[in-house]
C-alpha cells in the first residue's frame, strides 16, 4: 500500500514539474481596424482591355482596361505590365485594411491606362493580356530610332529658335482618365523640304513649364523637294510624381497650359 501511495505522489509531482517549466505564449491578436496595416493582394476583376497606338516614333502603345474592385475596402494601387516574348501581361495591384473593418459589398467600377514598353521591339503582331481577356496590335516596323548616316547634319529646334527650320501649326494638350495621371500632346506642322525628318521630339522641365525641342536632320548634298511636308507626332510629358497646380508647355511659338488638380503620386 505503501509503495502504490508513493508511485502516485511521484506521477502527480512530475506532472506539476512538467507544467512549471512551459512557456505560456500570448494569445494571437487581431490588428486593430485603426493600426494603419494592410493586406496586399490581387482582389481586381479586368472586364475589357482596349490597346490604342499613339501617332508618334518611336510608337507609344498605351493599355486601357476597365474593371471593377471586390469591394469599398479595396484600393487599387497599380496595374503592372510584363512581357514574355509577344505577350504582355496585365495584374492589378490592391490592398486592403488589415482587421475586422466594415465594408460595403457594392463592386467598385475602375479605368486605368497603362503604357507598354514597345521601345526597341521588332515589327510583329503582340497581344496584351488582362486576365480572360485580350487585344492584339501590330507594329508595322522595327520600333528603333535610326542613326543618322554619315554626313547628315543635326539642326536642333527649340521653342525660341527664331532659325528653325520646321513650322508648327498646332499643339492639342490630353488628361488621359488614369491615376497616376498621364499626359500627351499633338503636334501638326509642316517641315520645310522632302528631305528633312524629325529625329526626335524632348521636353524638359523648369519652374511648371515644359518646354519642347524638336531635332530634324537631312543628307548633305542631296537634291530634295522644296514643297512643304505636312506632320503629325504626339509625346508623353514625364508627369509623374508633379505636385499639384497649373503647367504650362511652350513648343516654338506655340503655348498652352493644363492642371493637375492632386498630386500626381499614387
Amino acid at each position: 500500500m505503501k509503495r502504490r501511495y508513493k508511485l502516485w505522489t511521484m506521477i502527480i509531482l512530475t506532472g506539476l514539474l512538467l507544467t512549471a517549466c512551459q512557456v505560456a505564449l500570448p494569445p494571437t491578436q487581431e490588428p486593430a481596424p485603426d493600426s494603419g496595416e494592410v493586406i496586399y493582394g490581387e482582389e481586381a476583376v479586368f472586364e475589357s482591355v482596349e490597346v490604342v497606338i499613339l501617332e508618334s516614333f518611336p510608337v507609344q502603345v498605351h493599355a486601357t482596361v476597365t474593371g471593377y474592385l471586390l469591394d469599398g475596402c479595396v484600393v487599387l494601387d497599380e496595374i503592372s505590365a510584363g512581357r514574355d516574348g509577344h505577350d504582355f501581361e496585365l495584374r492589378a495591384v490592391t490592398h486592403r485594411p488589415a482587421g475586422d473593418v466594415e465594408c460595403t459589398e457594392a463592386l467598385v467600377p475602375f479605368t486605368e491606362t497603362v503604357p507598354l514598353e514597345v521601345f526597341g521591339l521588332e515589327s510583329g503582331i503582340y497581344i496584351v493580356h488582362a486576365q480572360e481577356q485580350t487585344a492584339p496590335f501590330e507594329l508595322a516596323v522595327d520600333n528603333v530610332l535610326e542613326e543618322p548616316v554619315i554626313g547628315d547634319q543635326e539642326d536642333p529646334i527649340s521653342s525660341n529658335d527664331e532659325g528653325a527650320v520646321i513650322y508648327l501649326n498646332a499643339m492639342d494638350i490630353n488628361i488621359l482618365e488614369s491615376f497616376p495621371v498621364q499626359v500627351t500632346v499633338d503636334f501638326a506642322g509642316n517641315l520645310p523640304d522632302g528631305c528633312t525628318t524629325i529625329k526626335s521630339i524632348e521636353s524638359s522641365l523648369e519652374d511648371q513649364v515644359f518646354t519642347i525641342t524638336f531635332r530634324t536632320h537631312r543628307p548633305a548634298g542631296k537634291m530634295c523637294t522644296e514643297a512643304l511636308v505636312p506632320f503629325e507626332e504626339t509625346i508623353s510629358l514625364d508627369v509623374y510624381g508633379l505636385p499639384a497646380g497649373e503647367y504650362t508647355v511652350v513648343a516654338k511659338d506655340l503655348m498652352s497650359s493644363f492642371t493637375l488638380d492632386v498630386d500626381n503620386i499614387p
